[in-house]
C-alpha cells in the first residue's frame, strides 16, 4: 500500500492540474465568480493549441464509423461522464446507430450517479472492458483523463492497442507527463485548477469542448452536414419535428404545409427531404 502511494503522490506532483493557484477562501465571492468563468475560459481557448491533434482524431472517428467499426469512449468519475454523454447524443444528433458510439465509466452504471472514486484504480476493468466488448482493428478506443493517469483508462487504451484498435487519449496536462501511450494524444494543457486537483471544473470544460469539436468534424466529414444543418438527425420528439420544418422552410423557402409533407413523404428523413428537394422534388 504504501509502495503504490508514493508512486502515485510522485504522479500527482507533476501534474499542473494539482497545482494550487489561489486561495479561495481569502477571496470576495464576486471575485471568485470572475476567476471561475475566466479560468475557464482560458481553459476552452488553449484548445486551440492542438488543433492538427483534433482534426487527426476527428478523422479516424469518421474513417472509423463509415466503416464496420466502433468509437468507444470511457474515462473515470467526470470524465466517464462526459463519455457517456457524448455517446448518447450521437443517435438524436447524426442518426448514427446507439451500437456504433459507445460511452463507459469505471465503475459501470452506478458510478453515473454517485461517485466511485476507486472503480478508476483499476487497470484491469479497463482491460476487462475491451476484451468484454471484442474490441478490434476496425474500432477507435477513446480515453478520457484529465490527469493522463488514471488506471483504468491506461489499461483499456493498452489493451486496444494490443487488439489493433486505433486509440486516442484527452487529457489536460502536458503530454510529457502522461504516461499513457496512444496513437493520438490530445494534450491540452490548462493549468492549476481553481480549486488544486479538482478537475470537473476547467479540466471538464476543455474536455467536453474537445469532445464536441470532435464529434462535430467527424460528423462534417461524414457528409451529416448540409447548408450547416444536422440533416442526419432523427426526429424523436416533437420539438426535433419541429426543427426539422423550420430547416426546409428557411433552406428551401417553403410554407410550414409543404415542409410537412415533404418531411412525410420522406417518413421524416431529412437528408432525403433535402435530396428530393434539390432535385426538384
Amino acid at each position: 500500500m504504501k509502495g503504490s502511494l508514493s508512486g502515485v503522490l510522485k504522479e500527482l506532483e507533476r501534474l499542473e492540474t494539482e497545482k494550487k493557484a489561489y486561495d479561495l477562501s481569502q477571496m470576495d465571492p464576486y471575485e471568485i465568480v470572475r476567476v471561475s468563468v475566466e479560468d475557464n475560459a482560458r481553459g476552452v481557448l488553449k484548445i486551440l493549441e492542438v488543433k492538427d491533434e483534433i482534426v487527426a482524431l476527428a478523422r479516424a472517428w469518421a474513417d472509423t464509423l463509415m466503416g464496420d467499426g466502433r468509437v468507444i469512449l470511457l474515462g473515470a468519475g467526470t470524465s466517464g461522464r462526459l463519455a457517456i454523454m457524448e455517446a448518447a447524443e450521437m443517435y438524436p444528433t447524426f442518426g448514427i446507430g446507439r451500437d456504433r458510439v459507445l460511452g463507459f465509466i469505471a465503475g459501470g452504471r452506478e458510478s453515473v450517479f454517485a461517485s466511485k472514486e476507486g472503480a478508476e484504480d483499476k487497470p484491469s476493468s479497463g482491460k476487462r472492458l475491451m476484451s468484454v466488448l471484442r474490441v478490434g482493428k476496425g474500432d477507435l478506443v477513446v480515453g478520457l483523463s484529465a490527469s493522463g493517469r488514471t488506471p483504468y483508462v491506461r489499461g483499456a487504451i493498452e489493451k486496444a492497442m494490443s487488439l489493433g484498435a486505433k486509440t486516442a487519449v484527452i487529457t489536460t496536462n502536458p503530454c510529457g507527463v502522461v504516461p499513457v501511450k496512444a496513437h493520438v494524444k490530445i494534450c491540452v494543457e490548462v493549468g492549476p485548477e481553481i480549486l488544486p486537483g479538482s478537475t470537473r471544473m476547467k479540466s471538464a470544460s476543455v474536455q467536453k469542448v474537445v469532445l464536441n469539436t470532435v464529434s462535430l468534424l467527424a460528423a462534417v466529414f461524414m457528409g451529416k452536414v448540409e447548408r450547416g444543418r444536422m440533416v442526419s438527425m432523427v426526429p424523436t420528439s416533437e420539438k426535433l419535428k419541429g426543427r426539422a420544418v423550420r430547416t426546409l422552410m428557411e433552406e428551401f423557402s417553403l410554407g410550414q404545409e409543404e415542409a410537412i409533407e415533404v418531411l412525410e413523404r420522406n417518413r421524416w428523413n431529412l437528408h432525403e427531404a433535402f435530396k428530393d428537394l434539390e432535385k426538384g422534388g
